[in-house]
């Protein structure tokens, strides 16, 4: 999934989660609805998790990856520049109907990248 950010929703709130308006293959069964924040996985495993924002403000903000609404602490990432990307990586066990989001996880404000450049994105890999 990844995001293509416009000047209306390009500033993503303290908490809340980033919307994904675009869908890559979606394989396996996971689903996403294009501009909607939850991705669901279909099937209990170990999945890799790969994601990222770029960035115009929000030093000090912070992405993570939230399951079933609880952010997982060992995925945030802090943005400890004004300008940027920040990403992650992580392999987390998950159940079948776990939903994932990717959450702006901090009290500030981030400005995502705006179109073209894609602003966020996050893939999800089935490993066993």
């Amino acid at each position: 999934m990844y995001n293509l950010a416009t000047l209306l929703d390009a500033s993503i709130l303290g908490g809340t989660n980033i919307p994904f308006s675009n869908n890559g293959p979606l394989v396996g069964g996971i689903t996403h609805t294009a501009g909607a924040t939850t991705i669901v996985v279909p099937t209990t495993g170990n999945y890799q998790i790969i994601y990222g924002a770029s960035f115009t403000a929000g030093i000090g903000a912070a992405i993570a990856i939230a399951v079933n609404g609880t952010v997982n602490a060992a995925t945030s990432v802090s943005a400890l520049v004004a300008t940027g990307e920040i990403s992650g990586n992580t392999i987390l066990p998950l159940n079948a109907g776990d939903s994932i989001t990717l959450r702006n996880n901090s009290l500030i404000a981030i400005t995502l990248t705006i179109a073209p450049n894609v602003s966020a994105q996050l893939d999800i890999l089935l490993l066993d």
